[in-house]
């Protein structure tokens, strides 16, 4: 794999955008920056922590999710989980909590809470604050990931050697399927991780296929498309041939047809894959990419849109692009 560098704002064809993208995303910089591609901050909303802190952010439907992180790895209490309510007003609390992911409806999330010291469980509550039910229990070191139409993708014992992914039925805690690495779940397929190849599963019938990977690398970010028909799938590699250059490599994979396509200008050279950088789709189903600036594709395009204004440079990671 030969690589090419990209040198924001100027671009992946060294062209720089002529009009508008139209894209504004959410950024977890401390405290959470509202960014619009063209004209940079457009706001820096009130009432969040700042400091010494780390934010992610997870895009729920049209909403987006804030967790408070501390500034140390090995945390003994659950992170503070914070919706965003707008760009002049203060977001609304969902608790604590160890993980969060988004339900299907986009109106929800599902949190892993603490009741004691060693007791957690699986909750669902309304993005308005409403919990649904009591919860089931579940282990502290359970991940959720996101809610699917076939059940809520989790990871077991997340952070270990000896961690596993599933699908279960949140109400009851059955596990539906199983697997080493399931890389992501969407409509009616799941795509899993393997040592040479990538499998994906049918969740009707239960065929699988196996597709040959499209670029070497490391266990790749997959982020489905908005209604599911398109995945990205970033072959990204920190450490490019045991080098200190970071490499992002994406490409968009159609479940119906097993068929790969390469983005526009991949694969190049990044500084951004470990901070100041994420990936995520717009309603109007452009890949969105955080690299140094927001740039925007739409499958077929031939380049890339490049946003005007550049990113914030300090230490975040991560985008949620709305509404």
């Amino acid at each position: 794999m030969s690589t090419t560098p990209w040198s924001p704002p100027e671009g992946l064809d060294g062209v720089r955008a002529t009009g508008g993208i139209g894209v504004t995303a959410l950024l977890p910089t401390a405290g959470p920056t509202l960014f619009d591609a063209d004209t940079g901050p457009a706001a820096t909303p009130p009432g969040y922590p700042t400091g010494d802190i780390g934010l992610s952010v997870v895009r729920v439907g049209k909403h987006a999710v804030f967790t408070v992180y501390p500034p140390y790895t090995h945390s003994t209490e659950p992170f503070e989980t914070l919706v965003y309510t707008g760009p002049s007003s203060p977001p609304r609390s969902l608790g604590r909590a160890w993980s969060v992911a988004p339900g299907v409806d986009g109106d929800s999330v599902w949190l892993i809470r603490q009741d004691a010291p060693d007791a957690c469980r699986l909750q669902h509550v309304s993005l308005s604050g409403g919990e649904f039910g009591q919860g089931q229990p579940a282990s502290c070191r359970t991940q959720v990931r996101a809610e699917t139409a076939h059940g809520l993708l989790i990871t077991i014992n997340s952070g270990a050697a000896e961690s596993t992914d599933a699908l279960i039925e949140p109400e009851t805690g059955r596990t539906v399927r199983q697997e080493p690495r399931i890389l992501a779940v969407a409509d009616d397929r799941m795509l899993l991780d393997g040592l040479t190849d990538l499998t994906l599963v049918d969740l009707r019938s239960g065929d699988r296929k196996q597709l040959s990977r499209p670029a070497l690398g490391r266990t790749p970010a997959v982020v489905p498309s908005r209604d599911g028909g398109v995945w990205a799938v970033d072959f990204a590699d920190p450490a490019y041939r045991g080098t200190s250059t970071q490499t992002r490599d994406i490409w968009l994979l159609r479940p119906d047809t097993l068929t790969w396509q390469h983005a526009a200008g991949m694969p190049f050279s990044t500084e951004h894959l470990k901070r100041g950088g994420g990936l995520d789709w717009s309603e109007a189903g452009d890949l969105v990419l955080a690299d140094g600036v927001l740039a925007a594709w739409h499958p077929g395009e031939p380049k890339w849109r490049l946003g005007k204004a550049a990113l914030p440079a300090s230490d975040w990671s991560g985008i949620a692009v709305i509404p």
